[in-house]
């Protein structure tokens, strides 16, 4: 008898247990601000050791092509362009601020943590800026940050030793997004022979249109240049990708963009 209340009582116990569970999760899923779906995505970023070996794999093949561009005579003096976050600086922690909070990104909440200064270099980084300045490579760093940022982003890669940390050699964006002005604008001195980034359209401008394919189509014409002119790194949490899955879909109907997000997911269907 004794045995059999205390079966009872602990399936009691599990089904309370399982049933706060469930509620939990449905309540986070009806109220969530739109940043939960980051969860793994930064937890790889930040985790895997596989997103280490990438970014060293990156930085590896970019050392060899720029030691074969040394012996390339330009009429300009050569130069490297790379973006910021999530290529030389790692903002990982704003993401998992961003989760941790249940808020999606907003532009004072970007400045709270930009304001800090406290990004972490990323890996290979640090090794592939320093061999460019060692062998004659000027290195600007090109990137969206707004220039009401500059004082500490400069600050933020100067403590981490990286080259060229300067006035002349960041250019932050004051209207455009596009990159493209900046990048003509360096060209007018020097020759780019490289274009570091984590998002196509740091490389390009012919990649800032995806609205045909995914950009898929302008990948496959340009791949010849990945690993040469262009490196590519990786950023699964953010980036122009994503514009394609929410087209239509308002900034803030995170209820919308996570159904987009399924719909837009491969499967399969099973042999019945």
């Amino acid at each position: 008898m004794r045995s059999n209340m205390k079966k009872i009582i602990i399936f009691i116990f599990i089904f309370i247990i399982g049933k706060q569970a469930i509620t939990a999760q449905t309540q986070l899923d009806s109220t969530s601000n739109g940043a939960q779906h980051l969860v793994l995505a930064t937890l790889w970023f930040q985790r895997s050791a596989e997103m280490r070996a990438t970014y060293y794999q990156a930085f590896n093949i970019a050392t060899v092509t720029l030691e074969q561009q040394k012996k390339n005579k330009t009429k300009k003096k050569k130069a490297v362009v790379l973006d910021i976050d999530e290529t030389v600086l790692d903002n990982s922690p704003f993401e998992g601020r961003c989760i941790t909070i249940d808020t999606p990104y907003t532009s004072s909440l970007w400045k709270e943590w930009t304001d800090l200064a406290i990004a972490e270099p990323l890996p290979g980084a640090y090794e592939f800026l320093t061999f460019a300045a060692k062998n004659g490579f000027e290195v600007f760093y090109v990137s969206n940050r707004k220039v009401t940022e500059y004082h500490t982003t400069l600050e933020n890669l100067k403590k981490v030793n990286y080259p060229f940390a300067d006035s002349m050699h960041i250019l932050l964006r004051s209207d455009k997004s596009s990159k493209e002005e900046r990048r003509q604008k360096i060209q007018e001195t020097y020759e780019i022979v490289m274009l570091v980034g984590d998002n196509l359209a740091d490389l390009s401008v012919i990649f800032e249109d995806r609205s045909t394919n995914f950009g898929f189509d302008k990948v496959d014409q340009s791949k010849a240049d990945f690993g040469k002119k262009y490196i590519i790194l990786p950023n699964p949490m953010y980036g122009d990708w994503e514009n394609e899955l929410y087209k239509g879909v308002a900034n803030g109907d995170h209820k919308g963009k996570a159904k987009r997000r399924l719909e837009f997911l491969k499967s399969f269907t099973p042999n019945k």
